[in-house]
């Protein structure tokens, strides 16, 4: 197409210099015979001014013989436009010519010319005046037309001439530029489809032309520009691998934000804080619903400092992040955007809050036991040791309360114990059967006492397990008799079954179930979900957490459902 379009562009060129040299030259061809034409018509004139006069009267004879001779027309006009004499017509007959352009320009400066186009003869007239002084001393003026016929038939015998020659001229550089043309197609072509391969990402391919003359530098450049493009795409390549590595290993979001709000990038971990990977091209406030962080932002944009600030996010299961937001300069001192690096301080949170209830529970459980043997004992140092009846009361009240608070003391050290590894868990196979029957036997009295069931269920028939058996009957123990505690009515069923390729033991009840926003604290040091209740029931609030502590030793994993008003179980999964 380009070549086609260089072909036209030239063709016009030479077609327009073939007409622009036709027009000059045929012009001045044709210009310089009419003025030869009229130096020969105005010698001729003098020659004819010598044998008239215009005293006489019409001289149209005279015209005649003149044209006869010269074969051009002759007119003979006094000063006043009347004719007197005319070659080929009457000139009794003819209009004044005074007003003709000849006779007018001739009258002015002696000599008068003009081309008119005869529509009798189809064809130019040079007309010739000139003013002249007979010998009788008269004046008048003599004109003659000569017919442009055979100029026009030589300036047309000159065009065609012009128009052969800028016709083979056309035919020379049509054929020479058809090879050029298929030349420099067969090359551009090679060049395009390399420049496509290229596009496509080929990036081995290689360009090489044969006689391309100023083309093989083109093509040694897109080669040489192929070679670096894929050197620069492998390295581009190797950081994008190793910043996705990077981003993928980080266990904190983060999200790259441009000036305008808008993220850019995001870490693979981000869809965990978040719930979904954020898309690039999804405004900040889109992905973090949250004004802390929108007004921490600003004050970024505002100060051009990194800022620090904590939110929480989530309904049911609340998450806590720490947000640290940092300006991002690209160029000099102008903002680019933003790093946002969310870090996820909810177990932290949890400790605290853990360690806070912790202090609080047991300040509070060992308080209550100790200010009542602290009152018992000075009511008895006041005199009431001589009230026998009263004194072994309060001494019995005292002793109760000792023995809760050594209760305490007891399942405190039992979780420092398992938790710092004195409390080994020796794995061997255990007969899960026997150790039912155990505690069927333990519970059976408490649960018949409390009119509800008791019951094991083994549907697949496992006989043994590998655990520490000790610690296995704890574990049971805890969770059953938690169980009986909390249940009314109904029933409570323990045992084992299948879990995929593996098993667990479960507990399950029919009590007074756990709300769900509580499930996530169960197992945690004095967590009571009802306090007065399990007070009166005489728990510690540690029986839960020794269970945890005991199944993790094992290498288990423990899971509570519950339903409040319908019951709770526990799962424990054993693989």
């Amino acid at each position: 197409m380009i070549f086609r379009r260089i072909f036209i562009v030239y063709a016009a060129v030479v077609l327009l210099a073939g007409l622009v040299t036709e027009t000059y030259v045929t012009s001045a061809v044709r210009d310089d015979h009419i003025n030869n034409l009229k130096r020969h018509s105005e010698d001729k004139i003098t020659l004819i001014s010598r044998e008239i006069s215009f005293t006489k009267g019409t001289l149209d004879r005279f015209c005649r013989g003149i044209k006869d001779e010269l074969n051009t027309r002759v007119t003979v006009i006094l000063n006043d436009g009347k004719v007197i004499g005319d070659s080929d017509r009457d000139s009794l007959t003819m209009d004044n010519h005074l007003e003709r352009t000849e006779v007018q320009q001739a009258a002015s400066f002696g000599t008068g010319m003009t081309i008119r186009h005869s529509e009798t003869m189809d064809h130019d007239f040079l007309y010739v005046a000139k003013k002249v002084t007979t010998k009788d001393g008269g004046t008048g003026f003599i004109r003659l037309a000569v017919p442009l016929q055979d100029i026009d038939r030589a300036v047309n015998l000159l065009r065609l001439k012009v128009v052969l020659v800028v016709g083979l001229v056309l035919l020379v550089t049509w054929g020479g530029s058809v090879w050029q043309t298929d030349h420099l197609r067969r090359l551009l072509g090679q060049i395009a489809a390399f420049s496509r391969a290229l596009s496509r990402g080929e990036l081995d391919k290689r360009l090489f032309l044969n006689r391309a003359g100023e083309f093989s530098e083109i093509a040694d450049n897109l080669t040489s520009m192929s070679v670096t493009i894929q050197g620069m795409m492998s390295q581009n390549d190797e950081e994008k691998n190793r910043l996705n590595v990077i981003l993928r290993s980080v266990p904190d979001a983060l999200l790259i934000i441009d000036a305008k709000g808008i993220v850019t990038l995001s870490s693979s971990s981000a869809k965990d804080f978040f719930g979904a990977a954020p898309a690039a091209g999804t405004g900040f406030a889109d992905v973090v619903r949250n004004h802390e962080f929108s007004a921490l932002i600003e004050e970024v944009r505002k100060t051009l400092t990194p800022g620090m600030t904590e939110l929480s996010v989530g309904t049911d299961l609340e998450k806590h992040l720490a947000i640290r937001v940092s300006p991002l300069f690209y160029k000099g001192s102008d903002l680019s955007g933003f790093v946002a690096v969310f870090h996820d301080i909810t177990e932290i949170k949890k400790l605290e809050q853990v360690r806070k209830d912790f202090v609080a529970n047991v300040s509070h459980e060992l308080k209550t036991p100790i200010t009542a043997i602290m009152g018992f004992s000075d009511t008895l140092l006041e005199g009431a040791i001589d009230d026998r009846e009263h004194a072994v009361k309060f001494i019995r009240t005292i002793r109760a309360n000792s023995e809760r608070i050594n209760s305490i003391v007891d399942d405190l050290m039992t979780i420092s114990k398992i938790e710092l590894g004195v409390i080994r868990v020796e794995k061997s196979m255990v007969d899960i059967n026997n150790v039912f029957e155990n505690i069927m036997d333990l519970f059976g009295d408490k649960a018949a006492a409390k009119n509800i069931t008791l019951s094991v269920r083994n549907r697949h028939g496992i006989s043994g397990v590998s655990a520490d058996r000790d610690r296995l009957v704890q574990i049971l123990t805890n969770l059953v008799d938690n169980a009986i505690k909390y249940t009314d009515t109904g029933g409570v069923i323990f045992g084992i079954d299948r879990e995929g390729a593996g098993a667990e033991l479960f507990v399950e009840d029919t009590g007074v179930g756990v709300p769900a926003k509580y499930l996530s604290r169960l197992g945690e040091r004095f967590f009571r979900v009802d306090p007065a209740r399990s007070r009166k029931m005489g728990g510690t609030g540690l029986g839960l957490a020794i269970v945890k502590h005991l199944v993790k030793a094992h290498g288990w994993n423990i899971h509570f459902e519950s339903r409040p008003g319908k019951g709770t179980k526990v799962r424990i999964s054993l693989t």
